[in-house]
């Protein structure tokens, strides 16, 4: 299987729901390693088992620079923001991610507890005064986590719906053609650029203006950094979550038997989110990288210059790391697991997105303990990702 037409083409087709993709089972037991073709024509090595994925995402010779810069193999020929935190090897990446750390951590997570739960109940009663059923994506699991990240980076909430078109456009594999992704990148900077010259001009209290004095007092970023910064803060920070809270409200729902136990013991809410997190296959993709130099992955020779994918997704369902990996067990103890990646690129906001995770399924548990799926959620395709784009629910 030699010929770039015969390999196996990546991301593999999309389909509804989280359930485990059979593809990564068959090659996670026979053939961990394998060359697989892209959208953009470009081959890459996957991996799918826990260790191999593992070792990509913390091994320094698996650049994401080479990855989106210069004319190295790409997932599709569009806007790969070049300048972005996520774009970056050390020391560029530690640089950039020092200037966010202090806003994301753990304790600063815990302090934005209470504030979450009272938007939380807030939301979820005027979804109560709602008539049934409604659309919990429209007017929960969306409108969430952008007042939080909105609130914490200090962009306007009214931009929400123009926000969320990005975000989709930023996560295109193939439903979006290249001129529309690099269009909606090119209008979402526009917007960030004026955005970022209003608070020049009357900062406040939020990361942006930090971010902002950073770049003019410290210089310790670029103008192209800050506002890839922006564009990573509003994409991860509210799109990734959004659909992450949908996503694990349907699992719940799926099999009603699943919430019924949260609402009786919203003390297993923790652990859940962690098992949900670690069973729901999400991510139909990963970053890639490119090796500095010739390496091997599971037996198998990796040369420098060649691309790889390590799908966190595929990890997290590995029988040699879980038992019953394929089994959603709302009980077993919360499980490690890569949802939020591993090594330099750990997502900095994983515990932010723990609290609104834990808070809104304590909030949803409390307030409608009947909820029930009232109709087949529509889903996202063609993305980077799997998620409801509805969620039909009663109460």
């Amino acid at each position: 299987m030699n010929r770039k037409e015969d390999l196996l083409p990546f991301p593999f087709p999309s389909r509804d729901g989280l359930g485990p993709l059979p593809e990564f089972a068959e090659l996670r037991r026979h053939t961990p390693v394998v060359k697989v073709r892209l959208p953009s024509g470009d081959t890459a090595w996957l991996v799918t088992r826990h260790a191999d994925v593992r070792r990509v995402l913390a091994d320094p010779r698996f650049s994401r620079s080479r990855a989106t810069r210069g004319e190295g193999p790409r997932i599709n020929r569009t806007t790969t923001l070049p300048d972005s935190i996520l774009a970056a090897d050390p020391p560029d990446h530690s640089r950039l991610r020092k200037l966010i750390a202090p806003a994301l951590t753990g304790r600063r997570a815990e302090a934005m507890r209470s504030s979450i739960a009272l938007l939380t109940d807030d939301l979820l009663m005027k979804l109560a005064r709602q008539p049934s059923p409604r659309d919990l994506v429209a007017h929960f699991t969306r409108p969430l986590p952008l007042a939080v990240i909105c609130d914490l980076l200090g962009t306007p909430r009214v931009d929400g719906e123009r926000l969320d078109a990005w975000n989709e456009a930023l996560r295109s594999v193939t439903a979006r053609s290249d001129a529309e992704v690099t269009a909606a990148v090119e209008e979402m900077t526009d917007y960030l650029i004026g955005l970022i010259a209003a608070k020049r001009a009357d900062p406040a209290q939020d990361m942006l203006s930090a971010l902002i004095a950073a770049r003019d007092e410290g210089d310790q970023l670029s103008e192209g950094e800050l506002i890839s910064f922006c564009i990573v803060l509003l994409a991860g920070g509210y799109g990734t979550t959004s659909n992450r809270l949908a996503g694990l409200v349907h699992l719940l729902l799926e099999q009603p038997e699943r919430y019924a136990l949260l609402c009786r013991e919203p003390a297993l809410i923790p652990s859940a989110v962690e098992e949900l997190l670690r069973y729901a296959q999400a991510t139909l993709g990963a970053n890639l990288r490119v090796a500095t130099e010739d390496t091997v992955l599971g037996g198998v020779k990796i040369k420098e210059g060649e691309a790889v994918i390590a799908p966190t997704s595929s990890a997290n369902h590995d029988e040699h790391i879980y038992p019953e990996p394929d089994l959603l067990d709302l009980t077993r103890a919360a499980p490690s697991h890569l949802a939020f990646g591993h090594g330099a690129h750990f997502c900095a906001g994983a515990q932010l997105a723990r609290v609104q995770i834990q808070e809104a399924l304590t909030g949803l548990t409390r307030h409608f303990p009947s909820l029930h799926a009232a109709a087949r959620p529509d889903w996202t395709s063609g993305l980077t990702t799997r998620a409801p784009r509805t969620l039909p629910v009663g109460w």
